[in-house]
């Protein structure tokens, strides 16, 4: 049986390490940004939140998946969504042989020893944020690990438009229209963003308890 207590505490202990690290942010651009002719501050503030959110997130995840296999069982069982993940290699050999006749008996073959595969299985790379955290894929991720998404409904658009849709801009050589953003709130808001992952991931963890 995996130690709760350890894996709460890894996630505790780097959403604080986060929360300190934005703070930081906002204390060193905060000021910045009133006489930022180019934008270059809230630029910087905008990739770094983002940096943050998506980080964290791929922190819970590896944490998550180790307590998985640490407490064992078979995925199918009680994750059978988690199949997607774990049978990953297999689709993709069979698309790299466009899907022919042969692969696809190959797959099938494999099948029965893959269906009761345990949790070392499982490409944790699928369920990450894959460098586009935005709601669509937060959903795709969540039913994959049969998470609850509805604290995240209310964020939706903000998550979007804000966190993801304005670093995208940046991150691609565009220039967004930054000059009615509060850096303090964007920072309040990414870490609001992080307690609500910390406890859907606590939550799965103890509920396996």
């Amino acid at each position: 049986m995996p130690k709760l207590d350890d894996f709460f505490d890894e996630i505790d202990t780097a959403r604080v390490r986060r929360a300190k690290e934005l703070s930081e942010v906002k204390r060193s651009f905060g000021q910045l940004t009133s006489g930022d002719v180019y934008g270059v501050a809230s630029k910087a503030v905008v990739v770094l939140a983002y940096a943050n959110w998506e980080g964290f997130y791929n922190e819970c995840v590896r944490a998550y998946l180790r307590f998985l296999v640490e407490k064992g069982g078979k995925v199918r069982d009680k994750d059978w969504m988690l199949l997607v993940s774990a049978f990953h290699a297999d689709f993709e050999s069979m698309r790299d042989r466009n899907h022919s006749f042969d692969s696809r008996q190959a797959f099938v073959k494999k099948l029965q020893a893959r269906i009761d595969c345990g949790f070392d299985a499982v490409d944790g790379k699928l369920v990450e944020a894959r460098s586009n955290l935005d709601f669509a894929r937060l959903s795709e991720n969540y039913g994959l690990l049969n998470f609850d998404l509805s604290t995240m409904q209310k964020v939706r658009n903000r998550l979007d438009k804000e966190l993801v849709g304005w670093r995208h801009a940046v991150a691609h050589g565009d220039s967004p229209d930054l000059t009615t953003m509060d850096v303090e709130a964007h920072i309040s808001f990414t870490s609001s963003l992080l307690i609500l992952i910390a406890d859907r991931f606590q939550f799965a963890m103890l509920a396996r308890i």
